[in-house]
């Protein structure tokens, strides 16, 4: 994936991620640091590339014919 792409899905899904804790703010024990939110956005980049390189799923077979 082109690094400029990788750069703002990175921080896109950052902001996404500040929304969705302050949402649940006062009932969090603590609010994550903005580094966490950080490692948090690139991992989910990560896993998302993973996902492009693999192959889908083969359908079960159907072993009872």
């Amino acid at each position: 994936m082109e690094q400029r792409l990788v750069h703002r899905l990175e921080r896109d899904l950052e902001e996404a991620i500040a929304e969705v804790i302050d949402g649940f703010e006062g009932r969090l024990p603590f609010r994550p640091s903005q580094h966490t939110i950080h490692l948090m956005s690139k991992a989910a980049v990560t896993v998302y590339e993973a996902a492009l390189d693999s192959p889908p799923p083969r359908p079960p077979r159907d072993d009872q014919r």
